[in-house]
C-alpha cells in the first residue's frame, strides 16, 4: 500500500507518518517501479504499536524510541526487555520545595518500606528517589505519616506484580514468552491500574458515604 492507504487504515495523519520515518521509529518502506514507496503489514502493525504507547501510554516520541529500541536489542528476553522498559519510560518526579525534616521523613519511611519488603537491593537508585520525592512533598504540605496506607499500595503493587508475571508466563504456553506482548502489557497495564484505582475510590466513596452520610460521621 502507499502512504496515503497506510494513514487512512491506521488512523495517522501522512505528514505524521512522514515524521515517524524521520525518526526512525517506523522502518522504510520498499521502493517500487517508478520510485513508488510501498509500505506492509509490518508498518500498520508498528504505527498501531506507537498510537498505543503515544495515545494510552501517555508516552513522548523519545521515550517511544527508547521502548522501540529496547524492542530490537532483547528481542529474545522477555523480562530483560520488560526491566529495560521500565527504566527508559521512568518519568522523575520533581519537588523542590523541600525543607531537610521532610526529606528526613520521606528517606525513612522509603527505606523502612523497602526493607520490609526485601526491595532494597533490587530497587534501582531513580526509583528510591522518585518515591522520597513524592512523600516529601506530601510531607511538606504538613500532612502525617501514611502509616498502613503506604503498606497498603505496596501489597497492592507486590500482588499486581505477581499477577502479570503469571499471565505473561500462561499466555506464552510451551512457544516462550512474547517480547513485545509482555512490554505492551507493562506500559498500558500502568494506565488500567491508574484507571480501575479511580473507579474503586469512586465505588468506596460512594459506600462511605451510604453508611456515614456526606460529612463522614456515623449518623443516629
Amino acid at each position: 500500500m502507499r502512504i496515503g492507504e497506510l494513514a487512512e487504515r491506521t488512523g495517522v495523519p501522512a505528514a505524521t507518518i512522514k515524521f515517524y520515518l524521520r525518526e526512525r521509529l517506523l522502518p522504510p518502506g520498499e521502493h517500487g517501479e517508478g520510485n513508488v514507496v510501498e509500505y506492509g503489514p509490518l508498518h500498520v502493525h508498528r504505527l498501531m504499536l506507537i498510537r498505543a504507547l503515544s495515545e494510552t501510554a501517555g508516552l513522548s516520541v523519545a521515550q517511544i524510541g527508547e521502548v522501540l529500541t529496547v524492542l530490537s536489542r532483547h528481542s529474545e528476553s522477555a523480562f530483560q526487555a520488560m526491566g529495560a522498559t521500565l527504566a527508559a519510560t521512568h518519568r522523575e518526579p520533581k519537588f523542590s520545595l523541600a525543607s531537610e525534616d521532610a526529606v528526613e521523613r520521606a528517606e525513612r519511611a522509603v527505606d523502612r518500606l523497602l526493607a520490609a519488603y526485601d526491595w532494597a537491593e533490587v530497587t534501582p537508585p531513580m526509583y528510591r528517589d522518585a518515591l522520597i520525592t513524592s512523600l516529601t512533598a506530601y510531607f511538606r504540605l504538613g500532612n502525617s505519616d501514611l502509616g498502613e496506607v503506604l503498606t497498603h499500595w505496596a501489597d497492592a503493587a507486590t500482588q499486581l506484580a505477581s499477577a502479570d508475571m503469571e499471565s505473561i508466563v500462561e499466555a506464552a504456553g510451551d512457544g516462550g514468552v512474547d517480547v513485545e506482548q509482555t512490554v505492551v502489557t507493562t506500559l498500558l497495564g500502568e494506565t488500567v491500574v491508574a484507571t480501575l484505582r479511580r473507579i474503586a475510590h469512586i465505588a468506596a466513596s460512594a459506600r462511605f458515604q451510604a453508611e456515614r452520610g456526606p460529612s463522614g460521621t456515623i449518623g443516629p
